[in-house]
């Protein structure tokens, strides 16, 4: 999974932090948008073969908000611990001793980095502006 660091914006985040229960629904709504494209771009990008059945790029897994080193964070698409139906991405993601990875989730976060800290950064500052 890529991780993208937010660049410009830490006076920002602070002030949103300091709203508690109104900066988390704050927080939620801009990690909810950036996900909901991040999730597009890797619905496009995912392989998907020409037999007529489910394909994993319609099934991209959404994580709930998780917080980690007092980050909020979403996981989108694949991870090595999934044994659903569709645990077979996560072999097209990072590769196999017989199968070379092809990164697909990991470069449509990557082709994003810059639209998911704009993302972000808009939906903080509306936020904040709703509640001035």
């Amino acid at each position: 999974m890529a991780k993208i660091e937010l660049e410009g914006m830490q006076e920002l985040i602070d002030k949103v932090n300091k709203l508690g229960s109104r900066g988390t629904q704050i927080k939620k709504n801009a990690l909810e948008k950036s996900a909901a494209m991040v999730k597009g771009s890797m619905e496009g990008k995912a392989p998907r073969s020409d037999s007529n059945k489910k394909h994993m790029a319609d099934n991209i897994q959404v994580s709930e908000i998780e917080t980690a080193n007092g980050v909020d964070f979403i996981q989108i698409g694949p991870n090595k611990g999934d044994n659903s139906e569709f645990f077979y991405s996560k072999f097209t993601e990072w590769g196999t001793s017989k199968i070379p990875a092809v990164h697909w989730a990991e470069n449509s976060v990557l082709e994003n980095r810059k639209k998911i800290n704009e993302t972000i950064q808009d939906e903080l500052q509306r936020g904040l502006d709703e509640l001035a």
